[in-house]
This record gives structure tokens, C-alpha cells and sequence, in this order.
């Protein structure tokens, strides 16, 4: 197939290393610039480019999607189409309409649910049982072009933000396979999205990195999920950051404050919620490694009562 491919991000990185074979090597990859990132602020290369680097694709950085820039990319390189996933930017109208309808997007949830930056995140956070992938016509909208093809994925109790992402994009990728063929032949006409059924996932707010212990258990729950295993979600105990990274709620347990910890026989962890008791299974205290919530529990020096903090939103 010969194509480009446009992406940037973990989603975009992994969708490439799916579908990169002997018939599915794109031309050229396009990802954004290189910018700083991490605490260092240390300029970093995206993702994608990190992968098309080391699978040796010749690779373009553009500071913009300039339509004159872009022109002569396909002329230089003359693909059927352009594949887009996870790039960061909207596509100008200017540069979709130099191969109208040949701009495909590959989005990590059942369109029109979930149109924006962080779906695999917020159906997580919503509790959502089923999600999925849809390859979709691109227009100069947030992810409202028409649908050529859609396929479902179930979200397992266990998955967090990583876990489901690989299995999207590995969906994915047998999705863009199964259907741009017949798409460029003209065998598949795409349906228009219905906007009146149509959510949003906006990138993720500072805010929602911290727990609300007066939340219930089962939301506590699936807010870590979603921000596992990077950035994690958070909470302060003795002035001190602990991200949790692994939790089952336990709806069961209601003697409990909200934000108390009691250790449980065997090691089990427990703190309290607006409703239910959250058990932590896997954490990261500041400054240290991941582990296991038994480990932490064996070197915990809290007594009787004590409490996960109150955090500001403006911390």
C-alpha cells in the first residue's frame, strides 16, 4: 500500500509498529517537532518518531501543515492515501482538500462517542464496558468525518490506560487492513456520524491527576485505572505523594472515612471513600519504586486512623 503516515503519540507509536509489514510500509511518517518533556524539560522526539527511527522510515518533523508544504510531499511521494492517527493537531482544510477523501483517521473509540484527545482515557474513567475503533473520512472537524467502518472492543476489569491501548491499536490495525483496500476501490461508502449522539474526551485537566476520597469507590477506581500506569493518580499521606497505580473496589466495606487507611490480616490495604472502602493493590511512593500495597504496608509507620489528606485543586 502506498501511503504516509501521520501520528505522534503512545496510540499512533503503536498503530505503526502493528501494521508496519512487508505490504504496509509507509512511505514516510509525519509527527510533530520535537519538544521538551519530563521533569528535565529535555527535548524529546514524539513517540512516533522514536519507532520510525529505529525501523529506519524516512521521517518529516513539521513545525506546521503548511498546504504548500504538504503539496510537495505528495508530489514527492505520491501516495493513495494519508493515514492519520493520534497526531496532536487538527488537519488544515487546506491540506485535506489537496486528496479529497483520502485522508483517513483511525480513532480509538465507537464515533460519535468519545470525539477528542483522551478517548481510551475517558471511557475508562466512565466505567464503559465495550469501546472500540473507527476509521473515519477526514474532514476539517473534531473527529466528525463520516465512519467508513467500525469495529468493538470489549474494556476487560483489568485494563488500564496501557492495556487497552496496545488492544486498540492492534484492532486497529486489522481494521485498516480489513477495510482501505476496498475503501480506494470504492466497495465501502462511509455513513455521516449522527452529532446529535456525540460525547467528547478532552485531554486531562492537572485536577483529575488528584483523588477525591468522598468520591465513591467504584469512581476512585476507575480514575486510576485510566491514568495507569503514566501519570498516575495521586493522594498525599503525610505530606508525602503516592500514586496508585493498581485498586479493586471493595462496596462491601462502609465503616470507613473517606481518605482512612486500615491494614487488613495478609496485608490488604484499605482506605475509605464516599462509599465502599478502595483496596490499593500496586503503588509508588514519592521518590521510590512501584510495589506491591503489602510491601508498602510492612514499612508503614501511620497509626490507627490515619488519613490520606485533602487536596486542593490548585496544588
Amino acid at each position: 500500500m502506498n501511503y504516509l503516515y501521520m501520528g505522534s503519540g503512545e496510540y499512533a507509536r503503536d498503530v505503526l509498529g502493528y501494521i508496519t509489514n512487508e505490504e504496509w510500509v509507509p512511505l514516510a511518517v509525519i509527527t510533530r517537532p520535537d519538544r521538551p518533556s519530563g521533569r528535565g524539560l529535555r527535548v524529546r522526539p514524539t513517540p512516533v518518531a522514536e519507532l520510525a527511527e529505529r525501523i529506519r522510515l524516512k521521517l518529516y518533523k513539521p513545525e506546521a501543515l503548511d498546504a504548500s508544504e504538504f503539496e510537495g510531499l505528495l508530489r514527492s511521494h505520491r501516495p493513495d492515501f494519508v493515514l492519520v492517527c493520534d497526531y496532536g493537531n487538527l488537519i488544515p482544510e487546506g491540506v485535506l482538500s489537496l486528496m479529497p477523501q483520502r485522508f483517513l483517521n483511525l480513532h480509538p473509540s465507537l464515533l460519535p462517542r468519545y470525539r477528542g484527545a483522551a478517548p481510551i482515557r475517558r471511557a475508562l474513567m466512565d466505567g464503559a464496558s465495550r469501546t472500540g475503533v473507527s476509521l473515519m473520512v477526514m474532514d476539517e472537524g473534531l473527529d466528525t468525518g463520516p465512519v467508513v467502518r467500525a469495529l468493538e472492543v470489549e474494556v476487560l476489569p483489568a485494563d488500564d490506560a496501557e492495556t487497552l491501548r496496545r488492544r486498540l491499536a492492534e484492532r486497529g490495525a486489522e481494521l485498516i487492513r480489513a477495510t482501505v483496500p476496498a475503501y480506494l476501490e470504492g466497495r465501502l461508502r462511509p455513513r455521516e456520524q449522527d452529532s446529535g449522539k456525540a460525547t467528547y474526551a478532552p485531554p486531562l485537566r492537572k485536577e483529575e491527576l488528584y483523588i477525591d476520597w468522598n468520591e465513591p469507590a467504584a469512581e476512585i477506581h476507575n480514575r486510576i485505572r485510566a491514568l495507569a500506569p503514566s501519570p498516575g493518580a495521586r493522594g498525599r499521606l503525610g505530606g508525602r505523594w503516592i500514586k496508585i497505580l493498581r485498586s479493586r473496589p471493595r462496596e462491601e466495606v462502609l465503616t470507613l472515612r473517606p481518605g482512612e487507611i486500615v491494614a487488613e490480616r495478609g496485608g490488604e490495604m484499605l482506605v475509605g471513600t464516599g462509599r465502599g472502602a478502595l483496596q490499593v493493590l500496586l503503588l509508588q511512593p514519592e521518590g521510590r519504586r512501584r510495589m506491591e500495597a503489602s510491601e508498602f504496608l510492612r514499612g508503614y509507620r501511620g497509626g490507627k486512623g490515619e488519613s490520606f489528606e485533602t487536596v486542593s485543586e490548585n496544588v
